[in-house]
């Protein structure tokens, strides 16, 4: 699983090692920083293979560019799913969850759009990535749109 942690741009001093406060990092990984200044926050992680940024941020980026007022973005990838909910120009979720199969990837998506009171058949929902046929024709189902990004 990915390491990284969203800090307010506020409360970020430039101490990347706030990252191994939270998350086990061993000594031989580098952690690393990248603002978001749409969300006025600073994402710290530690970068992939071939120094590549956490698929958080490539939705988080993304994000940005939906023009809905409710925006929900996921990717699943490897077994995790990777979530990033917004309301207008607000960010209200950025989080992956561990997802073996697309039941428990849609789980967590209808428990954090429930807590955060956004309705699905009023929502389009967006994914990065690959989702089967089947698992399309259930999200839409479920909501007012389905897209990929």
């Amino acid at each position: 699983m990915e390491k990284y942690t969203l800090v307010p741009r506020e409360f970020f001093n430039g101490d990347v090692q706030l990252l191994s406060q939270l998350v086990g990092v061993s000594p031989s990984e580098t952690i690393k920083y990248v603002e978001l200044p749409d969300f006025e926050a600073v994402l710290l992680f530690v970068p992939g293979e071939n120094d590549s940024r956490p698929v958080i941020y490539d939705l988080l980026c993304k994000l940005g560019g939906i023009g809905d007022y409710n925006k929900v973005l996921f990717c699943i990838e490897d077994s995790v799913l990777h979530l990033a909910i917004g309301a207008g120009e607000k960010l209200l979720l950025a989080n992956s969850y561990e997802a073996k199969d697309f039941t428990t990837a849609l789980y967590f998506i209808f428990a954090a759009m429930h807590d955060l009171q956004i309705n699905p058949q009023m929502t389009t929902l967006y994914y990065t990535g690959t989702v089967t046929h089947d698992n399309q024709e259930l999200l839409f189902s479920y909501f007012k749109g389905v897209e990929a990004l």
